[in-house]
Parts: C-alpha cells; structure tokens; sequence
C-alpha cells in the first residue's frame, strides 16, 4: 500500500508503520454504549508517519481520513470521563489572555476552557464544536457555540479575535493544515506581528 503524503506540511516523505483491522477498531467502539463508528470508517485503517514534522495519522485504504460526525460526539458527550471541566493545559493557557480578549476556541466541547477566561473576557468568547449536545449544555452557562467548522467560520470572521485556541483537538482533524490556518486568519494581523500593544 502507497504511503500518502503528510496532512499537515504536505511532506512526500511518509511510511506506513502499521495496518489496523476496521472490525477491531468497530469491536473496541462497541465497548462504550452507544457508541458506533461503522459508518464513520470504510475499511482497515493505515497509519502513516511523516520523517520530515513527525506527525502520525490514520486513513482508510482509499486515502480518506476518518472523523467523527455529531451522532459520534452526542453519543461520547453521554460518558461521564469525556468532557473534562479541567485540563492542565487550561491554567497553562489563560496566562497568555488579556482581560479584553476576544477568544475563539475551536473544538471546544461543552466549552469548559471559557470558566477560566478573565471575567471581562467572557462575552467575547466563541466556541466551535460540531456536537449538538455540547451547544446546549454550554447554553446553560450562557455560553455561545456554534455548530460549524473553523474553515467555514474563518470565511466571515476574519482578522476577528485576539486569541484562537484549541486543546486536545487537532487529532480528531482530517486536515490539520488547514484547520490551523484557518485559526490564524480568524487572528487579528498586528497581534501576529507584534503591533497589538499590550494586547
């Protein structure tokens, strides 16, 4: 089977390292209850490796890249362990806003990463997230989140936030580069070349 070129930088320098049985990963799925992911992959999984950023990834033998849809979130949002209130990278990361920050989180599940946002902060926090579920339970907090992908949302919000964020997510991404990069168009261009001020 022909290595496919990198996801993320392009690179043609890939190998394949391993060929997973889809019925072994479907079986493991069918672990949690609920939880179904037969029509989410297509056949027996490859995963590559780039030599040149050294980024893994998984595709179907047709070249396609599985990812979940919202049934797949709303089902996983019903386990108690999978949306976290608290990850370590969040106290890491709310060091780095400014109390007038307008902040867009992509991926952002039931958006608990805005609780640790400077109180001025939060009602210019966005969150991204493709669960149904997740949306409505971050209502409850007064929270916005939208149901779209960031490369959609970056189409009528460029140069629009301070802060673009994402935690834990970029493996649940079939195109890392230009999930990335739709990010930083969403940045206000003199906060990436230093011309924000204090910001």
């Amino acid at each position: 089977m022909k290595p496919q070129p990198c996801i993320l930088c392009h690179s043609n320098d890939t190998h394949i390292t391993q060929e997973i049985a889809r019925d072994d990963i479907i079986a493991l799925y069918k672990s949690f209850p609920g939880v179904a992911i037969d029509s989410l992959i297509s056949s027996d999984l490859l995963y590559h490796h780039c030599n040149v950023c050294d980024l893994s990834f998984f595709t179907c033998k047709d070249g396609s890249i599985p990812t979940g849809d919202n049934a797949f979130y709303n089902a996983l949002n019903q386990l108690d362990w999978y949306y976290f209130s608290e990850k370590h990278e969040y106290h890491f990361a709310k060091k780095f806003i400014a109390k007038d920050s307008k902040v867009l989180e992509v991926g952002c599940g039931k958006a608990a990463f805005a609780r640790f946002l400077p109180q001025e902060a939060k009602p210019h926090y966005v969150g991204l997230e493709f669960s149904t579920q997740a949306k409505q339970m971050a209502a409850k907090d007064g929270i916005l989140i939208e149901n779209i992908s960031i490369e959609e949302y970056a189409n009528s919000h460029s140069k629009q936030f301070d802060v673009a964020c994402s935690f834990q997510v970029l493996e649940h991404v079939s195109n890392p580069h230009t999930f990335l990069q739709s990010q930083i168009d969403c940045l206000q261009r003199d906060i990436l070349t230093g011309g924000g001020g204090d910001k």
